[in-house]
This record gives structure tokens, sequence and C-alpha cells, in this order.
């Protein structure tokens, strides 16, 4: 990331390398702590990717493409090989592959043949001691970036235990303060510092919803943390819900692996080790917007990328942008020149097939795209000529990786692709009815808008800005496609490109613009597909177009582009942190708050799973649990992952008594006397409303934030 000086020679690199799998060794086998977790988390996350690039002789990429490349190639290798490993294992009758010992041995065996490979083919170090002499002005600059994750950290743990929020707010105020000083300082600004940048104010925002609570929040995220402790208690990846997160190894073997070498506390671990993956996606962007705007425009392309709801939501939705993190790790790879043709065709192979057993209607998104993409290319090559990146041969291998896993290993989840499509095909005829389309497609074409209060309002508006942008940017490249695409012919490109797209780029992007508004025009697809997924992918692909977008529009309104792109990020950042909720008193973000939906939703108090620990420990096996719809993850926290309750979340909603079983209920229910009925869209109301349900029950369990009734 920071420009690195060389070293003696690849003989003193490996040297090194060795050096540390014998110290990452020590540390494992005599579990010293602290030691342990940070250079094991060295060991998985960076030593892998970083011996694959010696042997792909990957010299002539920057520092900064040489760190995403690390991570993205290192987890792939923890997939892949994890996968091998275990099933090999399995097939000689091993049953514990995942244990420390033998994970421990296999990876000292894969990478030590590793360094043996890169050594012979590879005469030139890949890697170089970082030279940290920084100029006063650059100190000055690093300043303030550098206090972000502390700020994040200490702020959320006086959040977590006094309920005060000041030093969040000031860290959110002090982020796009920052990125305006920045802008108007670029001149001024060294271009090395934008990756630290960047990756600073990346961590610091992911650790805000990482850090939130002692216990793991979010809806999916609870089932996910199920197929990682399954995982870990067996010590082996195997079909075990015949679900269609079987395919997502993302959340099962991966963590598994990283607990074996770290030994942490599950829960902690899967709350956090998402957030320190994800954290170098920002930095993909950069690298890709950067070839064809420049660094300064670029660094704003990777804040609106990291401004966006679902990238601040990783630790809810672990599995997703995992699997974003390798298509853009996929599109940074295509669109870069120095790499040759062959190990860039390797390395998107590599990438694709990560996406793919991470998560699985991403990769549905990224086969699409491509399908698209190839399609396009072909169109396009009538008329011009120009180098073609999609061939047919890929997007074959990639409908044959998919079919093999999903169809052939995993089995649920090419079934459940195939059914959607049918399902969306079935519905076209529900187009115009209203019902048909999601809560989130709803609010986004600003239904009941006007009677939402003034943040909503604000917010809405400037969302629309975003896409305003956005759409000013696609459309630009649609008109001036000569100018802005076609690098291989001699039409003169327009001034605020530093280099013009390649015709594949003009092509993903429109790809991407319709299946957003594929979206929008088919309602099933909203309504069981959210589109903030969607978005997701998209934008790493799309953010270089808002901030075109904002070229464009300023030249016409004859003011600084800067300004007017900072005009609309800075407001939609404020609103999508809750920042701007919080200033007119709407408690919005979980973040911020301990009051208000996504708090009632989403938080887990430590009541709750004492009392969840309780009915485990003293009530009966074979009594279903009744509560209401988002009890559940408070429950599963308390039972150990092989005696999963019989929890019924309808309670509320069914409105009938029961015969036999526990009533549970939780904080919401117990100290706000409020229930759930529906589950989604969210629908509650006044416990009192069910007293008759409680007719001939008695509290058995009372902790003052859950009670149980039986």
């Amino acid at each position: 990331m920071i420009e690195l000086s060389k070293t003696s020679g690849v003989k003193n690199f490996f040297v090194l390398i060795l050096a540390f799998l014998i110290a990452t060794n020590i540390a494992i086998l005599l579990n010293i702590p602290f030691l342990r977790q940070i250079i094991g988390f060295l060991f998985l996350t960076i030593l892998p990717g970083l011996l694959i690039l010696q042997i792909l002789k990957l010299d002539k990429i920057g520092s900064t493409e040489k760190f995403v490349l690390s991570v993205g190639l290192s987890i792939s290798f923890l997939m892949l090989f994890g996968l091998l490993v275990n099933n090999l294992s399995l097939s000689l009758g091993y049953e514990t592959p995942l244990s420390t010992a033998p994970l421990l041995i296999s990876f000292n065996i894969a990478f030590v043949v590793l360094v043996i490979i890169g050594y012979k083919i590879n005469k030139e170090p890949i890697f170089y001691l970082p030279n940290l002499k920084l100029s006063t002005s650059e100190k000055a600059f690093l300043t303030v970036p550098i206090l972000f994750p502390a700020l994040s950290v200490f702020g959320m743990h006086i959040m977590n235990t006094t309920d005060n929020n000041i030093i969040l707010m000031f860290m959110l105020f002090l982020i796009p303060i920052y990125v305006a000083f920045v802008c108007f300082f670029n001149q001024k600004f060294s271009k090395r510092l934008y990756p630290v940048v960047i990756f600073l104010i990346s961590i610091s925002l992911l650790f805000l919803m990482s850090l939130r609570s002692n216990h793991l929040i979010g809806v999916d995220t609870h089932t996910e943390y199920y197929f990682f402790r399954t995982t870990l208690n067996n010590l082996h990846w195997s079909i075990f819900g015949h679900s269609t997160l079987d395919a997502c190894l993302s959340i099962s073997l991966l963590p598994a692996i990283y607990h074996s070498i770290l030994n942490i506390s599950p829960e902690f671990l899967f709350k956090i080790l998402y957030s320190l993956i994800y954290a170098v996606s920002p930095l993909a962007v950069y690298v890709l917007s950067k070839r064809y705007i420049g660094d300064s425009y670029a660094f704003l392309a990777s804040c609106f990328f990291m401004f966006q709801h679902i990238f601040l939501y990783t630790a809810l939705d672990s599995r997703t942008n995992t699997a974003i993190l390798f298509f853009a790790l996929a599109m940074m790879t295509l669109f870069n020149d120095k790499i040759d043709p062959l190990k860039k065709r390797v390395l998107f192979i590599v990438f694709m097939a990560s996406c793919m057993v991470s998560h699985y209607s991403t990769t549905y998104i990224f086969f699409f795209v491509m399908v698209g993409t190839f399609i396009g290319i072909e169109m396009l090559s009538k008329k011009y000529t120009f180098k073609k990146v999609i061939s047919l041969t890929i997007v074959i291998l990639f409908f044959a990786f998919i079919f093999f896993w999903y169809s052939q290993v995993t089995e649920r989840a090419f079934n459940e692709g195939i059914r959607f499509v049918e399902d969306t095909l079935s519905n076209l005829n529900k187009f115009f009815i209203e019902e048909m389309r999601s809560e989130s497609m709803h609010a986004m074409l600003g239904k009941d808008i006007t009677q939402k209060d003034i943040p909503h309002k604000i917010e809405f508006v400037f969302t629309w800005l975003t896409f305003v942008f956005i759409g000013i940017g696609i459309i630009t490249l649609i008109r001036r496609y000569k100018e802005m695409s076609f690098p291989e012919h001699y039409f003169k490109k327009l001034d605020f490109l530093k280099e013009k797209f390649e015709v594949t780029y003009f092509v993903i992007a429109l790809v991407c613009s319709g299946l957003l508004a594929v979206t929008v025009v088919f309602p099933y697809i909203s309504a069981h597909y959210g589109m903030d997924r969607l978005y997701a992918v998209g934008i790493a692909i799309l953010s270089v177009f808002f901030v075109i977008g904002g070229i464009v529009l300023s030249r016409h309104l004859k003011v600084r582009a800067y300004l007017i792109i900072l005009l609309v990020l800075i407001p939609y950042f404020l609103c999508v942190t809750g920042v701007t909720y919080q200033m007119f008193g709407v408690p919005r973000a979980i973040t911020l708050n301990s009051e208000g939906e996504q708090y009632d939703v989403y938080y887990i108090h430590g009541q709750e799973v004492i009392g969840a620990k309780w009915l485990y420990e003293y009530g009966a096996d074979n009594l279903r649990i009744y509560c209401d719809g988002f009890a559940g993850p408070r429950l599963s926290l308390g039972y150990p992952i092989d005696k999963r309750p019989s929890i019924h979340g309808d309670f509320f909603k069914n409105n009938k008594t029961i015969d036999e079983g526990y009533i549970y209920l939780r904080s919401y229910n117990v100290v706000q006397e409020e229930v759930c009925v529906v589950f989604y869209p969210m629908e509650t109301a006044d416990i009192t409303e069910y007293s008759h349900l409680f007719v001939g029950e008695s509290k058995i369990y009372n902790n003052g934030g859950a009670e149980i009734w039986k």
C-alpha cells in the first residue's frame, strides 16, 4: 500500500517467510495469547496469497494491488484447499480434518511447497520491506485518519456500556470532513496515502456493526452461525442441513478454519471476521477506478462504495459480501493491463470459483453479468474491432462450475435458482399489482414519502441524487462511447478520463445497469431477491460512474467537480449512517441508539441469552417454545448447536392458546411490553392485547430482560 523499497533479494524474502512459519507454529502450538491470534490471522489471511503472487510473478502490479490480491487469494486458498483437505481426509476415514493439529500440518506442507515452487520460478521477491519514511505533509495528512479505527472501537465500547454515542457521532462527522479536506487539497495530498486512508475509513465503518452488542445481531446471521458451529462441532465440512446454505463455504468451512488456528470465541470470531476481510473491497474499487479517472476521483468512487447500507451491514450479511468481494476482485483483475492474459484468466477463474462457493445468488448475478457481457461483446464485434476479454469458454466454464457445485454436490442451490427463474416468468402478468413489489422497492419509489418524517425525506432525495449521478455517467458513456471506450481506435478521449474504458467494461456497466432496471420491471424479483444485494454487486462497477456523473454535471453548472460530488456524497453518508436521523431526534441506526426499530429487531441482550440457557438446562426437551417473530435468534444462542429447540415464532400472529409448551418473552416483550406480530414488514402490538394467551399459564422464570411461561 505504501511504496516499498527492495530488500537484499529473494533469498532473504523466503528466509523471512520460513521464519514467520516457525514463529506461527510456536505461537499456535504453545497457545500464546494475543500472539497466536495476531500472527495466526496474518498466517491465514496474507501468507498464502502472497506466495501465490510470487509463483505467478506479478512483479509489475502496484503495492495496493498486491495487498488486495494477497487477501483475496488467501481467502480463496483457505476455502478451496480446505475443501480438498477436508474431502480427502474423509475419504481416507479421518473424521476430524479441521482440528488444529492436522489443519496446521496441512497448511505447513502446502506453504512449504508454495515457497519451494516460488523460489524455483521467480528470482525476484514479490514483496519488499516497507519504506515508512514520511514527509511532514504526509504525517499531517495521516494524523486524523489513523484515529478512525480507535474512535470506532472505543466509541462502540462506550455506546455498549453507557448508551452514549457522542464519540461515534464525532467520528461520523469527522470522516466526511476529512474526505472533503483531502479533495480540496488533493494537489498536496500524496498519492501513496489514498489506499491507507481508504482502508482506515473502511475498517472503522465496518467495526461499527461488528462490535455492537456482545452477541451476534441480525436475522440470517444466526442461521449462518449455526452452519459454522455445526462444522466446528463435527470438525469437518459436509452437507448438514440440505439447505442452500450448504453451498456457502464462506459461512461454514472458512470460519471453522480460522477458529482452529486462532482459538478465539466462536461468536466473537463470526462477528468480526467478515469485517476484517471485507475491509479490502473498497481498495479493489479504488484500483479499478483510478486507471480511468485518476487517484483523487477514484478515492471518491471508493468512498461512495463504502457509504452504502449493505457495506456498513457486512456483519449482518457475511456470505453476500464475501461473494461481492470476489466479484470486485475478478473485475479488478480483468481490467489490469499489468497482468498478462494467461495469468489474468487464471486469477479470474479462481475468483469466479471463490464467489461460487461463497454465495449462490450473488454467483447467479455474476453469471448473468458474464452472459450479458458476452452477448454484448459479440454484437459490438460485428461493427468494431477490439480485444475480447470475455469468451464463450469462460461462460461455459462458469456454468459448468455452477452446475457441478450447486446441482451435483450441494443440490439445493441449483434447484432454487431454476425455480426462481420459473416463478419470475410465471408472475409477469402481475406487473401492475402493487403488492407484488417488495417494501424496499416501495420505499425506493417513494411510496407514502409525504407521510414520512424529515430525515426519511432527506435520505430519499439524496439516494435518488446518487442514482441520477450514476445515470448521467452511464448516459454519457452511451452517448460518447467512442470517446470513452474503444482504446484500440483513435477516437479522442474525454479530457477527464485518464484512460478510455475497455469495451468489456463498457458492456459490463450497461449489463449491471440493465439488471437493476430488470429488478424494477419484474416485481417478483424485487419481492424475493433484495434489490440492495443486486445494487451492491453492480456498484463495484458503477461507482466510477457516480463520479463521472458528478464531473459531467459540474461542467454544465460551471462549478468545481469536487464540490458538486461532495454536496451529494456527504449528506448521503450522513443519512446512511443514521446521523441525519439522530440530528432530528429519530432513533434509526442501531449503531447510534438503544431504541428504535433496528434496535428492537436486531439487538440481543445478555439477559435474553441467559434466559434461553436456563430454559435449555431446566426445560423439557420435547416441548415446543412459542415466541414472537424475532425471538428465535435469542433462543438459538442459548442452546448447544446440536440441541436446537423447536421454535414457533408465529405465536402472536396465530393468536391461539397452547395446550402445552413454553412461552418465551424477549426484552422487547418484557421491558417495552410490545410484541412482533408480523415478521416482515414488521407489525407490532401491545402485549396486553394478547393477555388471553397467558390465561392458565404460569411465569416460571424472570430475569428482568426475559420471561418464560408454562
